[in-house]
């Protein structure tokens, strides 16, 4: 049996058992494309649009000098 029969074999199996079974084939589509669209539209990983917060306790020239700084970096 060559390798490209035995493949379709498998491959054929497989999609009548997923016709079979729809929460394997909901899975397997719906789960990917679910994140493909969680990943794509609603998660923002870009770290320039972040708000931070910053305490400064000390209050010393050089912790100023440190907050001046970083607001007038552009990261």
């Amino acid at each position: 049996m060559s390798s490209l029969t035995r493949i379709h074999a498998i491959a054929s199996k497989e999609i009548k058992q997923l016709y079979r079974d729809r929460l394997s084939f909901g899975m397997i589509v719906g789960i990917p494309l679910f994140l493909i669209l969680l990943f794509g539209y609603a998660i923002d990983l870009d770290v320039r649009r972040l708000d931070a917060a910053v305490a400064n306790q000390s209050n010393s020239q050089l912790s100023r000098t440190l907050l001046a700084d970083m607001q007038a970096s552009q990261i």
